[in-house]
Formats: structure tokens, C-alpha cells, sequence
């Protein structure tokens, strides 16, 4: 083999070797912009969701599940204070049931301080209709309807006194007993706020009563003059016709009202003024 036949060799090996590493480097070079183009990249969210009222809210009332929702809220104007999906997923089961401490309007985010769950403090002060007083009187079986009362029950309040007949020749001693308050609600019976469901009998040593100023002290007379029974009402008269919130035997007479009571023998009449 001469020599020129064997330069011409070499350069062809040099040309394959260069071309190979040329075709490497196009190769490996398409497959990393591939490799980068399929990482999609970051994006951060600009919205959260908040649990807002569906419609408008009124202080006092009782909320449900149809009445809150979860609204898409822009990050920059999101509260600490907000109910977010992220950090309370089941937020409408928790607040179902609460009792709102003030006016929310529709649209308008949940915060836990504008809510009040039964059990938590200054509950009874929202579950109150306005102008009215939580008072609470000792109950037992026999002067509680069995156990068979329940909070949101409507009841009559039944007064016994005992008396004595002076105008006998021989003083004897007998019984009284009158209704003094009439459709008065339930609002708990010892701690239980609510009534659950399939409950049937619960058997408390206190009732708390929903009453206005006038009504509370009247209670208060009754119970330190006398023994003080709750009368169930049925369901279709709790409210008489045209009445559309609490009625009481005090209230729907004339504003000048008494109390008799009997100490030893003696009756004495206390008046009671609205």
C-alpha cells in the first residue's frame, strides 16, 4: 500500500470520528431542551376559598348548612381572620347550628368570632330573643312533666301555695294552685341547649326559661312563695292565633298585676309593676 492511499485513510477515520462526535452533541443537546420544556412550571395561586353567607344573616338566628358557601377570594385581601377551605375543609358542618352574634350580609366571609356554637361561651345570650331574660327554675320528675320536656318546648308555669281557712272554727289547712305564666319557652334543661334527634326523655333538676323583665321577677316571687311545676303544651297551641313570639299569662293582662302570698296563715298582696 503506498503512502498516499494510506493519508487518505486516516483522513476519512478523522472525518467519521469528528462527524460521530458532532451527531453526539446535536443529540444530547435536543434531548435536555426536551427534558426542560416538559417541567411545567410553578404557578402560584392567587385565590383561596372562603366560607362567606350565602344570604343575608340576622343576629339570633340559627345557621344552616344552604345559608354558608366556599367563594374564590383574592390572596392579597385575604384575612387571618377568614374560615378557609384549606385550614377547616369541614367548616359548613362545624357551623351548622351556630347561633350569629351579629348582622352578616350576604357575600360577606365567616369569621369564628361572628359565630357561637352550642356549648361555647355566650351561647344562651344569642340564642335569647331580644328583651328577653334567661331564668332558670329547679325542676325534678314530678315537676317537670316526667322528663318528657325539651329544649324549644313551650310550657305553662303552675303555681301551688299552701293556705289556710281562718274563717273555720277550726283553722285547717289546705292547697292552692294557679297558672301565672303561660307559653313560656324552653331554652335548656340543665346544659343541653338543643334537642337531638330521636331524644325523648330528659331528665334535668334545672329548667331555663325565656321570660321578660316583668315575668322574671314574678317567677322569682312565685318560687320563694310557693312550689313551681311545668305544664307541657302541645305542639299546635304554643303560639295562640295571632301571636307571632313569647306570651305569658303576666303580660296579656293589664299592666297592674299581683301576687298573693301566704306566710303562716297570712296573705299578703305584692304588686308587680312593667
Amino acid at each position: 500500500m503506498n503512502l498516499g492511499r494510506v493519508i487518505v485513510l486516516v483522513i476519512a477515520a478523522v472525518a467519521a470520528l469528528g462527524a460521530a462526535f458532532m451527531a453526539k452533541n446535536l443529540t444530547g443537546g435536543s434531548g435536555g431542551k426536551s427534558a426542560q420544556s416538559e417541567i411545567a412550571p410553578k404557578v402560584t395561586p392567587t385565590t383561596a376559598q372562603v366560607l362567606v353567607a350565602r344570604a343575608d344573616i340576622p343576629i339570633g338566628q340559627r345557621v344552616t348548612p344552604e345559608e354558608l358557601s366556599w367563594q374564590d377570594w383574592p390572596i392579597e385581601a385575604l384575612n387571618t381572620a377568614f374560615i378557609t377551605q384549606e385550614k377547616e375543609a369541614g367548616a359548613l358542618q362545624k357551623y351548622a347550628g351556630a347561633i350569629a352574634r351579629v348582622n352578616i350580609a350576604a357575600g360577606e366571609p365567616i369569621s369564628p368570632r361572628k359565630l357561637v356554637n352550642p356549648g361555647d361561651a355566650g351561647f344562651m345570650a344569642a340564642v335569647l330573643s331580644p328583651g328577653m331574660r334567661a331564668v332558670s327554675v329547679k325542676i325534678s320528675v314530678e315537676t317537670g312533666a316526667g322528663g318528657f320536656i325539651l329544649p324549644n318546648d313551650r310550657v305553662d308555669v303552675l303555681l301551688t301555695q299552701t293556705t289556710q281557712d281562718e274563717d273555720s272554727e277550726e283553722a285547717s289547712e289546705g292547697f292552692s294552685s294557679r297558672t301565672i305564666l303561660e307559653n313560656v319557652r324552653i331554652l335548656a334543661i340543665d346544659q343541653s341547649f338543643k334537642q337531638v334527634e330521636d331524644e325523648e326523655v330528659v331528665i334535668g333538676s334545672t329548667a331555663t326559661l325565656e321570660l321578660n323583665r316583668a315575668d322574671s321577677e314574678l317567677l322569682a316571687l312565685a318560687e320563694a312563695s310557693g312550689n313551681l311545676s311545668l305544664a307541657l303544651r302541645s305542639v299546635a297551641d304554643t303560639l295562640p292565633a295571632g301571636r307571632h313570639g313569647p306570651q305569658s299569662h303576666a303580660t296579656s293582662r293589664s299592666k297592674e298585676r299581683a301576687l298573693i302570698v301566704y306566710r303562716y296563715g297570712q296573705a299578703t298582696k305584692l304588686a308587680l309593676k312593667d
